[in-house]
């Protein structure tokens, strides 16, 4: 096999595609078998291990992007940028003013022009990683291989993603109107007023980990009897609530709303810490101009070093970052009952 033939494998393999002499369900496979034709031994590998190095390089930047907008697309507007170019984004204007010249105008009075413009704004990057062993014995033994090196690298950088994420919603709490923000127990009414002020900028939709999501249960439609002694009453709930929840373990619309999951992932295996904060859930306007602003900027970059027992780090970083825009039409929910278990020290957060 030959280098080209086995980056061909590498980039049908991140995108689920198979070449005319492959179907999808060995492609992997292949890839793999290919692999240790160029690093079968120590001295194969570390005479071919830059052209493998651009190989996972080129897969991981075929893949980031598609696995970041799979987890936040929804509500995230993502671009990717050469090395040294700056993102830039449309900040749309005039919005405000166009809501009240279309309340106030009458059937036959003056009306009032007005236009849509926008602005744009740069946003920058900067660099964050991290790092796989490989072990050449292992991988001679077939128990490793560059192929599950190229998975970890791949999950910890759009990890990484959601970091920064993360970072940017939680820093815009402390700034968001009162009216904007609730922190206590879970409580329908709350959520409800804080949907009603997104609904006036467009259909709300709700994003929660499942932490959160859990919390929120089956809605009830007509609640307890607080007079009733006899505790008879005990509330009537949907029927799709239950049906959902028996079904995928959790409500996926709560008062018209749609119930969107975060992706969540913990830090190590201790299953402690956490990308995201489950303690928040976040209220975003759907069709409206996507609040969170995600730049990838550049090539993935890879280096490594040997240690003394002839292991090899492999470090691989990327340059991202990202912003938050028009605090006052979306909104966030933090129930206080919900322990945060958010790293807080990963990628100097």
């Amino acid at each position: 096999m030959t280098l080209n033939e086995l980056r061909e494998l590498a980039l049908h393999a991140v995108k689920g595609t198979a070449p005319d002499t492959f179907t999808v369900e060995n492609v992997n496979e292949a890839f793999a078998d290919g692999l240790k034709e160029f690093a079968g031994s120590y001295n194969q590998f570390m005479k071919n291990r830059y052209d493998l190095y651009d190989i996972i390089i080129e897969s991981i930047d075929e893949i980031l992007p598609r696995d970041v907008m799979a987890a936040i697309g929804q509500f995230a507007e993502v671009q990717t940028v050469a090395q040294g170019q700056k993102a830039m984004f449309k900040k749309k204007l005039g919005r405000a003013r166009a809501k009240k010249f279309l309340t106030q105008v009458g059937l036959s009075g003056v009306y009032e022009t007005f236009r849509l413009d926008s602005e744009t704004f740069e946003l920058g990057a900067h660099a964050v990683g991290g790092g796989a062993t490989i072990d050449f014995e292992r991988m001679l033994d077939g128990a490793e291989s560059l192929a599950e090196v190229v998975g970890i690298v791949t999950e910890g950088l759009t990890n990484a993603v959601y970091v920064e994420v993360e970072r940017a919603l939680v820093a815009a709490y402390d700034n968001m109107p009162a009216t904007n923000k609730y922190k206590g127990a879970w409580s329908a009414d709350e959520m409800v007023k804080l949907m009603n002020i997104v609904r006036a900028y467009g259909q709300p939709v709700i994003f929660a980990c499942p932490e959160f999501i859990a919390k929120m249960g089956a809605d009830a439609i007509v609640p307890v009897l607080a007079n009733d002694s006899t505790k008879v009453a005990q509330g009537i709930y949907s029927p799709k609530d239950i049906d959902a929840i028996h079904d995928q373990g959790f409500i996926n619309v709560f008062r018209g709303a749609t119930v969107v999951q975060i992706p969540q992932s913990f830090v190590d295996e201790t299953n402690t810490e956490t990308y995201v904060d489950p303690s928040r859930a976040y209220v975003f306007p759907a069709g409206a101009e996507k609040v969170v602003k995600v730049v990838l900027e550049g090539s993935t970059q890879i280096r490594d070093h040997e240690n003394k027992d002839n292991s090899m780090e492999v470090y691989a970083w990327k340059k991202m970052g990202c912003a938050i825009l028009h605090h006052n039409n979306w909104c966030i929910y933090w129930n206080s009952s919900i322990a945060d278990t958010s790293a807080k020290d990963i990628y100097g957060y």
